[in-house]
C-alpha cells in the first residue's frame, strides 16, 4: 500500500526535517534566498557537498524546484507552494530554525555564534585601521573535532573564512569553553568574565586583545532586546496569531472578572472607580489629561468590542477608543463614559516569506519592531517606542522609515474593523475600499480596528543613526544649511531637528545639560559606506558639540528619543506643515526656540518629501503629501509644577508665528482644542468625501471622541462615490 507521505510534499518533506540543517536551508529560502551562495551563507559550518545534497532531497520532496540562471551561470532555488506551507511544520518542530536565529547558548556553536557576529552583529564603528586576521581555536560537534576559523576585518568590513586567507595572523583565540563564548555573545555575561573562567583565551597584540570584544555589538544588542520585553513571545510566526504578552493592565482581583456580567457576551475585564486597578487604567501617557469614565472595557478580541459597544449604545454612553493612549489630545479616555481599552490585544504574527505582518490593535511600536526585526523587516512606525500602532497608523504614520517607505498608512495591506452597528468587516483594496480609503489618514472615525496587516521591508538590524548638536546660538546657519541638505538628500536619508535644551540624560556629557541647543537626528539606510557618505556634509557642518553618529540597531533608533519625553509630565502642543524652511520661518523658530523657559518644552521638526510625497495625493485619506516640513511644537513642564499657563502661552505664540506659512497640518498632531483645525488635515474636497464615508459607516457619529469628522446632517444627503 501506498503511503501518505508519497502523495504529499508536506508529508515526505517531515523525514527530510528531521536532519539538523534542513530548517536552516528552508529558513533562508523562506527570508528570500534564492541562489546557492546566499543559502550557504546563512548556513555556516555545512559543507557545500552536504549542501547540494539536501537541496535535491528537499527538489525531490517537492519543497523545492531548481531551475537554471537566465545567464546559464547556476541556478536558482525557490520554495513550491508546499514548501511555503513548511513553515507550519518547522513550528511544530518547535521553531527548531528560529531558536538557531535567536541563538541560545545550549544550541550555538562557536561557528554559529563567530558568523551571527560578523555579519548581523559586527560594530563597524568600532573596527580598527587596516587589516587584522583573528584565528579562532574551538571544537564542535559531538566527538568535539577541532575547527579553526578566521575573522578578517579589513576596510572596516568582516569575513569569516573556512580556509586561512593567506595573511599574518595577528590574534588567536581559543575556546574552551562554547557556552561561555555563546554567552558572552548573547550579553549574558561580561568578557572579563569569559577570560576569568578559563572558557576563553586570547594571545597576540595587546592592544587588538583588549579591543577585540568592543568590535562585536551582539552583547549590547541582545541585552536591549531583553529589556524591551522579557516576556515576548513574538519568535513564532505562525499562521496563527501569537500573543506577544499578557495583557498589561488586565485587573486580577476578583471584582473585575465578576462584573464581566455586566457586559453581555463580554469576555474581558472590567474596571469601575474604585476598583483597584482603575485609577492606573484611566491614566493616558499625557499626563495633564485628567478623565474619569463611568467604564473601562478590556478587551480580548472583536467580539468583545462589539459587545462593549452594543452595551455602551443601549445605555446612551459615549465611547472612547484605546490603543496605547500616547496621544497628546487624551482622546483615548473619556469622563462618565465607556473606555474601549483594546491594550490586551497583542497578538502578532510575522510572515518572512510575504514579508507581512498582522497585528492587533493593541501592541505598541517596541513590540511589533521587536517581532519584525528577529526576522530583519520592519515598517514606517513612528519614532518614539512607546506609541501605540493602532492610533499612529489611522491617522498617517510618521517614522523614521516614511522618506524610503512611505508612511505607515502607505504600508498598510488590510484592517479589521468593528462598526459602529457591531459588524465587523474586512477593509482592503477590493473589500469596503471606501472604508480602507478614509482609515489611511481618517483617525478613528469609521470603527474600531482591532488588528492591521502592514506591508515589510528589509531594515537593520543595524543602520547609521544619531544625534548630532550643536549650540543653539548657531541655529541660523545650522538651519540655513539644513535647508538645502534636506531639499538635495536621497530618499534613504531622513532627519529630525529638535531645538531645546539639552536634558539630562546619561549619554550626554554633563556640561551640555540644560544647555540651549539645537540637535539634528539623522538616519541613512543603505550600504555603510554610502551612508556614511551622505550624512557627512550635516555631521561636519560648523562648530558641532558632539556627534554621536553610528551604526546602532534599528530598535534602538526608535526609542532613542523616549527618554526625553516620558509618560506621565503634562504636554500641550501645536503643529504645522510647511514647505521649504524659508528665512521667515527660520527666523521664527529661531526666536520662539531662544524663549523656551521650561528645560522639558521643544520644537521638532520633522523631514517630509521622498517616497511621502510619491504617493497620489488621492491615494489615501492622509493628505498635504506636497509638504516638505512639519514643526511641532511642545510646551512641557511636571504635574507638580504651576507653569502650565506659562507653557501652554509659549506653545500657542510659537504657533501664531508660523500659521503665516502654514500648508496643513498632520492629525495626529491636533491637541484638545483644534477641533476647527481638522478641516485643515485634509483639504475641503477629502474632507467632504470622508464626511461622506462617515455617513455611510457611523452615521450617528457614535465615534466622536476623537479628532472628529461630523457625518453629514441626514445620512440620505450623502453622495455617492466616483
Amino acid at each position: 500500500m501506498k503511503g501518505y507521505g508519497q502523495f504529499c510534499p508536506v508529508a515526505r518533506a517531515s523525514e527530510v526535517l528531521a536532519e539538523r540543517w534542513t530548517p536552516i536551508i528552508v529558513r533562508n529560502l523562506l527570508l528570500g534566498c534564492t541562489t546557492f551562495n546566499d543559502i550557504a551563507s546563512g548556513a555556516p559550518g555545512l559543507s557545500r557537498a552536504l549542501l547540494t545534497k539536501r537541496l535535491h532531497e528537499l527538489e525531490r520532496a517537492g519543497v523545492i524546484e531548481i531551475s537554471p540562471k537566465s545567464d546559464g551561470h547556476g541556478s536558482l532555488y525557490q520554495l513550491t507552494q508546499a514548501g511555503r506551507d513548511l513553515w507550519g511544520v518547522l513550528n511544530a518542530m518547535g521553531g527548531w530554525a528560529l531558536k538557531w536565529m535567536e541563538l541560545t547558548p545550549e544550541q550555538s556553536d562557536p561557528d554559529v555564534v563567530l558568523w551571527s557576529w560578523c555579519y548581523s552583529f559586527l560594530g563597524h564603528d568600532q573596527l580598527p585601521d587596516g587589516r587584522v586576521l583573528v584565528r579562532f581555536d574551538f571544537k564542535a560537534g559531538r566527538k568535539g573535532r577541532p575547527i579553526r576559523a578566521w575573522l578578517l576585518l579589513q576596510d572596516k568590513e568582516g569575513e569569516v573564512c573556512a580556509k586561512h586567507p593567506g595573511f599574518e595572523e595577528d590574534l588567536v583565540v581559543a575556546i574552551e569553553d562554547s557556552q561561555a563564548f555563546a554567552r558572552w555573545h548573547l550579553g549574558l555575561i561580561e568578557w572579563e568574565e569569559a577570560l576569568r573562567s578559563g572558557g576563553i583565551r586570547v594571545e597576540g597584540r595587546r592592544d587588538l586583545a583588549r579591543a577585540l570584544p568592543t568590535w562585536n555589538a551582539g552583547p549590547h544588542v541582545h541585552t536591549q532586546w531583553r529589556k524591551v520585553d522579557t516576556r515576548m513571545s513574538t519568535l513564532t510566526p505562525s499562521p496563527h496569531l501569537e500573543p506577544v504578552g499578557p495583557p498589561p493592565r488586565s485587573p486580577e482581583h476578583p471584582s473585575s472578572s465578576d462584573r464581566r456580567g455586566s457586559i453581555p457576551s463580554f469576555g474581558g475585564w472590567v474596571l469601575t472607580p474604585g476598583d483597584p486597578g482603575y485609577e492606573e487604567a484611566r491614566r493616558v501617557w499625557n499626563g495633564a489629561i485628567d478623565r474619569r469614565p463611568a467604564f473601562i472595557a478590556g478587551c480580548r478580541g472583536p467580539g468583545d468590542v462589539a459587545a462593549a459597544l452594543r452595551f455602551a449604545r443601549e445605555r446612551d454612553l459615549p465611547v472612547a477608543v484605546r490603543g496605547g493612549g500616547h496621544g497628546v489630545a487624551g482622546t483615548a479616555v473619556c469622563d462618565d463614559g465607556l473606555v474601549i481599552d483594546l491594550s490586551p490585544m497583542k497578538a502578532i504574527s510575522v510572515d518572512p516569506a510575504a514579508r507581512t505582518a498582522r497585528a492587533e490593535a493593541g501592541l505598541l511600536w517596541r513590540e511589533f519592531d521587536a517581532a519584525t526585526q528577529a526576522m530583519g523587516l520592519a515598517t514606517t512606525g513612528g519614532q518614539m517606542s512607546e506609541t501605540g500602532i493602532g492610533g499612529l497608523t489611522l491617522g498617517g504614520g510618521l517614522g523614521w522609515l516614511m522618506r524610503r517607505h512611505g508612511l505607515t498608512v502607505d504600508n498598510l495591506l488590510s484592517a479589521d474593523v468593528v462598526l459602529a452597528d457591531g459588524r465587523t468587516v474586512t477593509a482592503d483594496e477590493h473589500e469596503h475600499a471606501d472604508l480602507f480609503w478614509a482609515l489611511r489618514g481618517g483617525g478613528g472615525n469609521f470603527g474600531v480596528v482591532t488588528s492591521f496587516t502592514y506591508r515589510l521591508h528589509p531594515v537593520g538590524p543595524d543602520v547609521l543613526a544619531g544625534p548630532v548638536i550643536w549650540a543653539q546660538e548657531d541655529a541660523p546657519e545650522v538651519l540655513r544649511f539644513y535647508r538645502e541638505f534636506a531639499a538635495q538628500a536621497p530618499r534613504e536619508a531622513n532627519s529630525v531637528v529638535l531645538l531645546r535644551k539639552a536634558p539630562p540624560l546619561p549619554f550626554l556629557p554633563a556640561e551640555l545639560h540644560g544647555r540651549p541647543v539645537i540637535i539634528v537626528a539623522m538616519l541613512a539606510l543603505g550600504a555603510p559606506e554610502q551612508a556614511e557618505r551622505v550624512l557627512a556634509p550635516l555631521r561636519t557642518f560648523g562648530r558641532p558639540l558632539l556627534d554621536m553618529v553610528s551604526p546602532r540597531p534599528y530598535t534602538v533608533l526608535q526609542s532613542m528619543i523616549d527618554a526625553g519625553s516620558p509618560r506621565g509630565w503634562h504636554y500641550y502642543w501645536k503643529s504645522a506643515e510647511t514647505g521649504a524652511l524659508e528665512d521667515p520661518i527660520i527666523d521664527a523658530i529661531v526666536e520662539h526656540s531662544s524663549r523656551i523657559r521650561s528645560p522639558m518644552s521643544y520644537s521638532i521638526i520633522f523631514h517630509l518629501g521622498g517616497a511621502v510625497a510619491g504617493v497620489d495625493e488621492a491615494a489615501t485619506a492622509y493628505s498635504n503629501r506636497h509638504a516638505a516640513h512639519n514643526v511641532n511644537i511642545n510646551g512641557v513642564w511636571l504635574p507638580h509644577q504651576p507653569v502650565g499657563d506659562q507653557e501652554t502661552e509659549w506653545t500657542r505664540a510659537y504657533f501664531a508665528a508660523l500659521e503665516p506659512h502654514q500648508t496643513g497640518v498632520y492629525l495626529n498632531f491636533l491637541d484638545r482644542d483644534d477641533q476647527d483645525r481638522v478641516r485643515d488635515a485634509y483639504g475641503n474636497a477629502t474632507y467632504r468625501r470622508l464626511r461622506d464615508i462617515k455617513g455611510r459607516y457611523d452615521p450617528e457619529n457614535v465615534f466622536r471622541l476623537n479628532h472628529n469628522i461630523r457625518p453629514p446632517a441626514r445620512v440620505q444627503e450623502v453622495a455617492p462615490l466616483r
